[in-house]
């Protein structure tokens, strides 16, 4: 609840040591697709729960899976 969209985007690529760049633009793509791009500075607690579950499913996107299972 501490980190802004975009940390709480790029947290996972963080952890596995993906280069600043990469991560910036991962986050930027998945942004785009989800239509979230304008709520990367916000936090958690200042978005409704819709545009909590677009952050979820853009933490997924960033990844870059093969399947996405809802």
């Amino acid at each position: 609840p501490h980190m802004t969209v975009y940390k709480n985007m790029a947290f996972g690529l963080q952890l596995r040591r993906f280069s600043k760049s990469e991560i910036d633009k991962r986050v930027q793509e998945a942004a785009e697709i989800l239509e979230i791009s304008e709520l990367l500075k916000r936090k958690p607690r200042e978005l409704s729960g819709g545009q909590r579950q677009r952050v979820a499913v853009g933490r997924a996107i960033v990844r870059k899976p093969a399947v996405f299972l809802f």
